[in-house]
């Protein structure tokens, strides 16, 4: 080999190593970006487990705020008894010491009710985000994903509450395709929970 082809061959070798690397960032250009969004409204109100757990406690809010409506109206009662008797008689002082008690006594009912129900919550919230975040992350890492947003699904059309027209106006993404990651969470939780394997 002469030293005179050596150049020749290492320009050759440069030249492909220009094309390959070229080549390649085209081709990674083309990948689609590490990133996923998920709905975690849509897999709390779809994913059958967390919504059994839940239900305990939608029905326990239920019966909270049937036992303050019957408070509420007993202390209705007691208030309009107490409009209708002689202002300054003993009926009238009796009764508007029961009404103040009554209401002492329900804003305390409602606080003490309503902080025992939010515990309970936030204790099944913790426990199936904590299962949410276990899937995401497993899944994000065996996909190369490096991010996963929180996503909402919102439209907006003319029958919509205020409510949901400013939840949608107000999404943090506006546009993605082919970023959606819920429904393979959804099928990695159900996996997960019947003691199968997500593939």
């Amino acid at each position: 080999m002469s030293n005179s082809s050596l150049p020749l061959r290492v320009g050759g070798l440069i030249v492909v190593v220009i094309w390959v690397a070229g080549a390649a960032s085209v081709v990674h250009a083309a990948e689609p970006l590490p990133i996923g969004l998920i709905d975690v409204d849509r897999i709390f109100k779809t994913h059958q487990p967390f919504v059994k757990k839940l239900e305990p406690i939608k029905a326990e809010v239920k019966e909270l705020d049937e036992s303050i409506q019957v408070r509420q109206a007993e202390l209705e009662t007691v208030a309009t008894q107490a409009r209708r008797a002689q202002p300054g008689s003993a009926e009238f002082q009796r009764l508007q010491q029961q009404a103040v008690k009554l209401q002492a006594e329900l804003q305390q009912y409602v606080a003490s009710s309503r902080q025992a129900v939010q515990k309970k919550e936030a204790a099944v919230l913790i426990e199936c985000y904590q299962q949410l975040d276990a899937q995401v992350s497993k899944y994000a890492k065996s996909r190369g994903l490096k991010l996963v947003i929180r996503n909402q699904e919102s439209t907006l059309d003319a029958g919509q509450t205020f409510q949901d027209v400013l939840k949608a106006l107000n999404r943090s993404v506006l546009y993605a395709e082919d970023l959606d990651i819920t429904d393979e969470i959804l099928k990695a939780l159900a996996a997960a929970n019947s003691g199968g394997v997500q593939r």
